[in-house]
């Protein structure tokens, strides 16, 4: 049997890489069957052709092997002006052609160049996220790579135009949106984008109160005869957040409410009750619940009150009024 060498661990995210002569090993010191299955298919369709060469679990762990890719690491390149212009248009270009997905760690040890090749490995972070989160931490990751020679501004304005080059539509009627939204927190508040569709319209920490809550105003062009999606994005808890005590007790919590939704000067009442909300659990916290035996449901409705991570989506369809009429009486 072939004998790997240990090269990187992560004991905060109980994840190990070993190096064997022709591939890599991504061990994980727990077991997700459902989550490897999915994530091979996922590479399976979106990741580099011929990416995964094996996976597999036992008892207590699951691993995955992945050949090595020829070239040499993007961070080992020096940083001209070209490079920068190139580094940034493969990211923006790719997330383009697995949009939903997303890589979403954009780091240039995670990117191989080979001539005119730019592959990029380590998936593990790569799933379904709305297009504001992925641009900002595309961004982030950026700005740490290049420093000073990336140029925010420029990037902004390349996302910008393509987003409008992808909406040319004609419209028909301007819908006025208007939103008032709460949390209740200890910490931090809950971060909240905003789309219709896959436009981003608002993004802001809500830090209103049930009394006085946030009021979120914008309107957006509809074309006849579309259907459309109304989405609250809600994110950037994490676990110290939510604080338990020794009998399991929640003394502390981070909440996101939706007072109300007014569309057209129309306020949709028990409509809102018709919104989707779909959680992204907690790993550790999803992996115990599973241990324990209970099952989490992958969507809700009938929801206001978004406790974890996820997103709200209520979809309808244009001429507003039309759907209105439909689905209130």
């Amino acid at each position: 049997m072939a004998t790997g060498k240990l090269i990187k661990q992560k004991p905060s995210e109980q994840t190990e890489v070993w190096e064997y002569e022709n591939y890599f090993r991504k061990k994980w010191l727990y077991k997700d069957t459902q989550w490897l299955e999915n994530h091979i298919k996922m590479l399976a369709d979106i990741g580099p052709t011929g990416y995964v060469i094996d996976h597999g679990f036992d008892d207590n762990t699951m691993w995955i092997d992945t050949k090595k890719i020829k070239g040499q690491i993007a961070d080992t390149f020096a940083q001209t002006d070209e490079f920068v212009s190139r580094i940034t248009k493969f990211c923006l270009d790719h997330y383009k052609e697995t949009k939903p997905y997303a890589h979403f760690d954009w780091k240039l040890n995670n990117m191989i160049v080979d001539n005119d090749e730019i592959t990029l490995v380590d998936w593990d972070n790569c799933a379904v996220i709305q297009e504001g989160q992925v641009i900002d931490k595309m961004e982030s990751d950026l700005k740490k790579s290049f420093g000073v020679k990336f140029d925010t501004k420029k990037f902004r304005d390349s996302v910008s135009a393509k987003n409008k080059e992808a909406s040319k539509k004609s419209p028909t009627e301007k819908i006025k949106f208007v939103l008032e939204l709460y949390s209740d927190y200890w910490a931090n508040p809950p971060l909240v984008e905003i789309y219709i569709d896959e436009e981003s319209k608002h993004k802001s920490f809500i830090k209103g109160t049930k009394e006085k809550p946030d009021v979120i105003t914008f309107e957006h062009e509809l074309t006849e005869g579309q259907t459309w999606k109304l989405m609250i994005d809600r994110y950037n808890k994490g676990e110290k957040d939510t604080v338990i005590n020794a009998k399991g007790d929640i003394l502390h919590d981070q909440l996101l409410h939706i007072k109300s939704i007014e569309i057209d000067d129309i306020d949709i009442g028990a409509l809102v009750y018709e919104g989707v909300y779909k959680p992204s659990y907690p790993t550790r916290w999803a992996l115990q619940q599973k241990a324990a035996g209970n099952i989490l449901p992958t969507t809700l409705k009938n929801v206001t009150i978004m406790g974890h991570n996820g997103t709200w989506t209520l979809t309808a369809t244009s001429p507003f009024y039309m759907w209105l009429l439909e689905n209130l009486y």
